[in-house]
């Protein structure tokens, strides 16, 4: 089991960086160019390797921590009830990350296929993951109030948030013409958000560790949503004008 595991960190290390990069190329071309589609395929199947990955492992570090985390270690009882104690909640905030990163970067190409058709999203293999975020985050957020991680529990209201709306949308009677636009954006800008606290809260933890402070590291792994959550806040707008994604009435005024 250390094998399989050893053998997906590393698939995931790499593809992971190479989405870090990928994921600018299609915010910064021209929306709905060859450049934009091609990149958004590439960077969409990376993530969900990535995160498919990220929910395997996540899973393998929660059935047998010990047995994962100290293959090869020479560790006393007590260092390795130490190092439970922040090993686990991780684990279960990698997990949490994966699956919310999962949800939101098939919600945003599966819009784009159903368009105006939203009974394909609403197949079981669609709405499966984004309604076992519900019980997942919940948990993840008792937690984190239990073991005093505020971050699972801020990751914890951000998936309900992100469950909740994607449940909306697709189930919802009516929605705006050309809403899915505004969907895909959405969901793109939240797939960017959790790759890169991915980044910041594990593989980058070791590096802003020599720079930060441990109360500051917090800090650098809340930048990630904070920034892409006032973007999606300020582009909405644009976007929803640029498009003209407004209600039928307002659209037959213009």
């Amino acid at each position: 089991m250390s094998l399989i595991h050893t053998t997906l960190l590393y698939l995931h290390i790499a593809l992971g960086a190479v989405a870090l990069l990928l994921y600018w190329l299609p915010v910064i071309a021209r929306k709905g160019s060859k450049l934009h589609i091609n990149a958004g395929k590439v960077f969409y199947y990376l993530m969900l390797i990535v995160s498919g990955s990220g929910i395997v492992m996540s899973l393998m570090g929660l059935y047998d921590p010990v047995g994962i985390y100290t293959a090869g270690k020479q560790m006393t009882a007590a260092q390795i009830e130490r190092m439970l104690v922040w090993r686990i909640p991780l684990s279960q905030f990698l997990l949490l990350l994966s699956l919310l990163t999962w949800v939101t970067v098939r919600h945003a190409i599966g819009v784009l296929h159903a368009k105006t058709d939203r009974s394909m999203l609403r197949r079981w293999f669609y709405q499966g993951p984004v309604l076992v975020l519900f019980p997942t985050a919940l948990y993840v957020a008792y937690q984190g109030i239990t073991v005093g991680m505020p971050l699972l529990v801020i990751f914890a209201v951000v998936s309900l948030v992100t469950a909740s709306t994607i449940s909306l949308y697709v189930y919802k009677k009516e929605i705006k013409p050309r809403a899915w636009i505004i969907e895909h954006f959405s969901s793109m800008v939240g797939s960017g958000i959790a790759v890169y606290t991915a980044f910041f809260a594990a593989g980058g933890r070791r590096m802003l560790s020599q720079w930060l402070p441990e109360q500051w590291q917090l800090v650098s792994w809340l930048a990630a949503p904070v920034i892409g959550v006032t973007a999606m806040i300020l582009l909405t707008g644009y976007y929803k004008r640029k498009y003209k994604v407004l209600p039928n009435k307002a659209l037959q005024q213009h």
